[in-house]
């Protein structure tokens, strides 16, 4: 039987299981399918440039008139989250893309919806990031940050998984993208995909080793607890806290821990101008 991978480029469009989700995709941008390792629901996007440089941004294809949902970096160690319908609403250093689509008519397809993730990725000395411009073209922003590390492709900048179920389309695409870009790339070969990955050398055919991609969450998880960050920020104060207790109890809701927490701690003396900055650094 032959097993057709659900995503591909067609006539400068980017096709997820019959779905069109980007239009105009350039002649640059290479689509590689993950079938060769069993993932038929992905693929990585890479794309080549004529010169070598530390930083290239690489227009993907246009976006518009679908729905996303994208987490994005906005401080040094910090995300948060952004909606849109275009691609001119994704942010600057975008590290997660959920898309939602409508499917395809075909019978051979169950969903009327399809989800397709974007996660940039990591590649040799390279970093990935997405970015929207006001053409609503997706961008694949690859940098090295070191003017001397210059490369002129990015075959695996960026790892794509579908399917209908948004949850285990996530979860699929964080276990995929770790084990193919992470184990195989190093020159393992992937020999499963359950809940421990089984690797390989290429060369040795001998040296073994495991990827667990599944632990038990500690029972604390199941507690209900209380952060004082969000009520106060850094002016928390005892009374606050003790109101904020007493508040939760009466609502029937109490907690079981409490973490006080009133932002990082300053290592600098002197104040630095970053209204320029696309991702902020400083205290909360």
């Amino acid at each position: 039987m032959t097993v057709t991978p659900g995503i591909t480029i067609s006539d400068g469009n980017l096709v997820v299981r019959g779905k069109t989700i980007l239009t105009g995709v350039p002649d640059n941008i290479v689509l590689t399918n993950g079938n060769g390792a069993g993932l038929i629901a992905g693929a990585f996007i890479g794309a080549t440039a004529s010169d070598s440089k530390s930083l290239h941004v690489f227009p993907m294809g246009t976006l518009r008139g679908l729905r996303f949902m994208c987490c994005f970096r906005f401080k040094l160690w910090w995300m948060t989250q952004r909606m849109g319908t275009c691609g001119r609403d994704v942010p600057l250093e975008t590290q997660f893309l959920l898309v939602e689509g409508d499917g395809s008519a075909s019978q051979e397809e169950a969903s009327s919806t399809v989800y397709t993730v974007f996660l940039p990725l990591l590649e040799g000395q390279f970093r990935a990031a997405l970015q929207g411009n006001d053409k609503d073209e997706i961008e694949i922003c690859l940098e090295s940050g070191d003017k001397t590390v210059q490369t002129k492709q990015g075959m695996h900048a960026v790892y794509m998984h579908a399917g209908a179920d948004p949850f285990e389309v996530i979860s699929q695409a964080v276990k995929y993208a770790v084990l193919v870009n992470s184990v195989v790339k190093r020159g393992f070969r992937l020999l499963s995909t359950n809940q421990t990955a089984v690797v390989e050398m290429h060369r040795t055919g001998r040296r073994k080793s495991t990827c667990k991609l599944s632990t038990t969450l500690p029972s604390f998880l199941d507690w209900f607890g209380w952060c004082t960050w969000d009520a106060f920020y850094t002016d928390v104060t005892a009374e606050g806290v003790d109101q904020g207790l007493r508040s939760l109890s009466t609502g029937g809701a109490p907690p079981r821990f409490l973490i006080i927490d009133d932002g990082w701690q300053q290592i600098g003396t002197e104040a630095r101008d970053q209204t320029a900055a696309v991702v902020q650094e400083g205290a909360q």
